[in-house]
């Protein structure tokens, strides 16, 4: 049975928001590995740059990978050091809970 197209642009759109929103999010400073570029190690951990999966170890020495988005990039200010100040040409996206729901299930 073949997906409809509404279905297949539904995943499309999804697709496209995270790209934006989660390029979005490695300009927030709010953990340490944001925005920050890494070698790949040896045992096989890739770049993350991009992608929005930052890998964090917890306390037992187990790899935790965190998928890091924002819910929306549109802002109403304008600092100037910020990405994503309302006056910046940059795409804009926005997240229901639903579709967070459905990247994250």
């Amino acid at each position: 049975m073949r997906p409809s197209f509404q279905i297949l642009q539904k995943k499309k759109d999804l697709l496209y928001k995270l790209n934006i929103l989660s390029v979005a999010a490695s300009y927030d400073n709010s953990c340490s590995s944001s925005g920050r570029k890494r070698e790949t190690p040896a045992y096989g951990l890739k770049n993350s740059y991009l992608s929005g999966i930052y890998y964090t170890w917890g306390s037992d020495g187990r790899c935790v990978p965190l998928l890091k988005i924002l819910l929306t990039n549109y802002c109403i200010n304008n600092c100037k050091y910020c990405i994503n100040r309302r006056i910046n040409d940059v795409p804009r996206a926005i997240f229901s809970p639903e579709e967070i729901a459905y990247l994250t299930v």
